[in-house]
């Protein structure tokens, strides 16, 4: 029998509605990945979803004993019912806005709400509640030390980080960056082909050779070492950027195999991150595989919509674990 120990909530709400414990979901409105999630969750626990791009609908109080949250339909949840938390795309809707040199008010109200949430997402790593996507105990994995990581197990192309000094790479080479900030009215810059004599070294540019050789787009989803492939045929992509075709042209990701030796591979590389989820991307050459980056929270529910590869039910199967270790 369930037996947790709830504290008065501080919203006036009826007590028997706390029948068992939840799983937060930290997420946006928008997120189809989450819309997808959900019945693969509440079919086995009672799921609070928290969309940060509708904070205003949601009330919250935390202190020194503990949180209270509630939805707009009136649905609480305490942190002593919190079994898990699953965070999925904790964004903004539009997730960017350009602000003024002087700042604005808007861009100082997200700053708080996402300091509010990250401050739960802290509490909830420290007690082991929070499933799938956590920090890595190593740190951080940015692009540099993800490419000389994978160097380990993976050929990984020439790569630049500079700024004032002269390119080495020769053609062909793209540009890439190293994160997602728009450069102006919310537009992001995507993987580009450069001609490197023209490079301006006054901005910082992350630069990579390109693969002539590749047929193909591999990206890989390991969850708590499992891992689902897939991949995008080169033939009849549109530029270099696999994610402009794959938005007009989704249905051409299409499960692939991967040999014993590149699953061996993938799985010895992610376990040495301390990562419980990723996902990867790779280029298919006729010499094997070619890393080029991984996501640590990556879009997924495009891999396998219907869930015919069981997709869904790995991640859920993994926060249902951890649901499970404080049901006591």
């Amino acid at each position: 029998m369930l037996h947790i120990e709830v504290a008065l909530p501080f919203f006036d709400i009826d007590i028997s509605l706390f029948k068992s414990a939840m799983i937060l979901i930290l997420s946006n409105s928008v997120d189809v990945t989450t819309d997808l999630m959900l019945p693969h969750l509440q079919e086995r626990a009672d799921v609070f979803r928290f969309n940060m791009d509708l904070w205003r609908d949601y009330q919250w109080n935390i202190h020194a004993h503990g949180f209270e949250l509630q939805d707009p339909v009136g649905r609480v949840c305490t942190e002593q019912l919190t079994g898990a938390v699953y965070e999925r795309k904790v964004m903004f809707n539009p997730p960017r806005i350009d602000e003024p040199a002087g700042g604005s008010q808007e861009a100082w109200l997200r700053s708080e709400v996402q300091m509010i949430w990250s401050s739960l997402k802290d509490w909830a790593f420290h007690e082991g509640k929070l499933a799938v996507i956590h920090p890595s105990p190593s740190g951080t994995w940015y692009k540099w030390r993800q490419m000389r990581h994978a160097a380990r197990y993976f050929r990984v192309p020439e790569w630049q980080m500079l700024h004032g000094t002269p390119v080495t790479l020769s053609a062909p080479v793209v540009c890439k960056t190293n994160g997602v900030t728009p450069v102006g009215n919310g537009t992001v810059l995507t993987v580009n082909k450069v001609d490197p004599a023209a490079v301006d070294v006054a901005y910082p540019w992350f630069l990579q050779q390109m693969e002539a050789e590749a047929s193909a787009d591999v990206t890989v989803a390991y969850i708590a070492g499992k891992l689902f492939a897939s991949e995008f045929s080169r033939t009849d992509m549109r530029g270099v950027d696999s994610r402009t075709s794959s938005l007009e042209h989704p249905e051409r990701w299409v499960p692939c195999e991967l040999s014993a030796d590149e699953q061996c591979r993938i799985v010895e590389m992610m376990r040495e991150t301390g990562l419980s989820f990723a996902r990867l991307d790779f280029l298919r050459t006729p010499k094997g595989l070619v890393f080029l980056e991984f996501n640590p929270n990556g879009q997924f529910a495009w891999l396998d919509i219907k869930n015919e590869r069981g997709l869904f039910t790995c991640i859920a199967d993994e926060v249902w674990r951890v649901h499970q270790q404080h049901l006591s």
